[in-house]
């Protein structure tokens, strides 16, 4: 039997949607197919890497495949899962109009309000504080993902 293809897409550079795919790998290994793309490929910033390492991951440092070359390899996915915060950005709805122009007719979509790193401000320590909410949400939202779908966590 397939396993379950999740594909998680954030605007930018790709931290949002990298750091889902890793939690998935850390948290149901072997359990599901997770991937990661971006609309605007370019290296992800060193805070999220140094967010992940704090609880156990290598964040590689490049971008995911941007999502059109997935579409165009025609890569198939059961879910799609848009991280895009509607609230701070004017490209989110053109954004998740797009994901699902390319993937709705063969994946199940979905959206989950993640603010993006470049939107933190003030000191360094304000900025770390400001992306371990994100980090954090990011995980809460795949564990809870991972439980609609009928996949257990490893750990928590």
């Amino acid at each position: 039997m397939e396993r379950t293809k999740v594909l998680f897409v954030c605007t930018y550079h790709g931290a949002r949607s990298r750091i889902a795919e890793e939690f998935v790998k850390q948290i149901a290994p072997g359990k599901i197919e997770a991937y990661s793309s971006c609309f605007d490929p370019f290296r992800i910033s060193p805070l999220p890497i140094d967010l992940m390492r704090e609880v156990g991951i290598d964040l590689p440092a490049e971008s995911p495949k941007p999502i059109f070359y997935r579409h165009k390899e025609r890569e198939v996915f059961d879910y799609v899962i848009c991280l895009c915060h509607e609230v701070a950005t004017e490209q989110c709805p053109l954004f998740r109009r797009s994901i699902k122009a390319l993937y709705a007719r063969k994946a199940e979509t979905l959206s989950w309000s993640i603010p993006d790193f470049k939107s933190l401000s003030g000191t360094e320590k304000e900025r770390e504080a400001g992306g371990r909410v994100i980090r954090d949400k990011i995980k809460s939202e795949v564990i809870s993902f991972l439980a609609q779908i009928g996949i257990g966590a490893e750990i928590a």
